[in-house]
């Protein structure tokens, strides 16, 4: 009899022969861990946001007082910013796609994704040390004589921006790059052949074949911008609070946890709807799915 166990083992009778059955067993492992790592925490954010007792007070708060005016502020710096990703990553991606010689495309593609292989953190710090009043750049305008004095170029807008694009620029790259790579160019010659400009090729030709890559490395980065907490605290500093900084001091300063998830649901769900917008075309799905 034991003999006859081992052998059944080995032929792989204790598996399913059903196809679905074996595909359940093989995705219950990911499926759950998924679950226990993202559902989970966000079911218990839900359950405090409107506890004790069942409320909506919290919300009521989180949509009303200084709080609604960060979250627009979050927002619309997310926008301006993707926005500036889209504008430098149009035309580099067409240059490494269309112009830059194949046996260059690589080592191009890679020196311009560099940050992605970089501590988060450490990009935003190396950016405190090129833009302080003491940093290099201000040593360079002042030794080369175009400034007489250092500039306060740290704790802006400008600089917080310039952290955004330099951390959340390769992202936009990668994606765009893929779909500028599919861009047929035997359509923007023939379009130069009847006499279209630059400018005509680029608003006929190529964005639209290509806005789809655009709106989905939008939708890729646009929550992670608005969102952000280590950018706008290192170099937005405390003058240009985003709604990061508020939830996490409604978590760890005054432990209000109550008022930081619904303060995060709210967040949450302003991203979500933009997300499901921008989805809704079938184009940009499959762009999401190649990313």
């Amino acid at each position: 009899m034991a003999t006859d166990r081992r052998s059944g083992f080995e032929r792989g009778r204790w598996w399913p022969s059903s196809p679905r059955v074996r595909d359940g067993l093989i995705a219950f492992l990911p499926v759950a861990l998924a679950t226990c790592l993202g559902v989970v925490p966000l079911a218990v954010m839900a359950y405090e946001s409107v506890s004790p007792p069942i409320t909506l007070a919290n919300y009521a708060e989180a949509l009303g007082g200084v709080y609604l005016p960060v979250l627009g502020r979050s927002l619309l710096i997310g926008v301006v910013a993707t926005a500036a990703c889209l504008l430098i990553a149009y035309p580099v991606t067409y240059w490494l796609a269309h112009v830059c010689p194949a046996r260059y495309r690589l080592a191009a593609l890679i020196t311009l994704v560099l940050p992605l292989w970089l501590n988060y953190v450490v990009l935003n710090y190396a950016w405190v040390w090129i833009l302080a009043r003491g940093g290099v750049l201000n040593y360079l305008l002042v030794a080369l004589g175009p400034l007489g004095e250092p500039l306060s170029l740290l704790y802006t807008h400008t600089s917080m921006l310039i952290g955004f694009l330099y951390i959340y620029l390769p992202y936009v790259l990668l994606t765009m790059y893929a779909s500028m790579e599919r861009l047929d160019y035997r359509l923007v010659e023939a379009a130069r052949d009847l006499g279209a400009g630059d400018l005509r090729v680029f608003v006929d030709v190529v964005v639209p074949r290509t806005i789809a890559g655009a709106l989905a490395s939008a939708l890729i980065v646009y929550a992670r911008i608005a969102g952000a907490y280590a950018t706008p605290e290192i170099l937005g500093g405390p003058r240009n609070q985003m709604i990061s900084r508020l939830i996490v001091s409604a978590f760890y300063e005054f432990a209000d946890w109550g008022f930081a998830s619904a303060l995060s649901f709210v967040f949450l769900a302003v991203v979500f709807v933009g997300f499901c917008l921008g989805a809704l075309s079938g184009s940009v799905r499959n762009e999401l799915k190649r990313w």
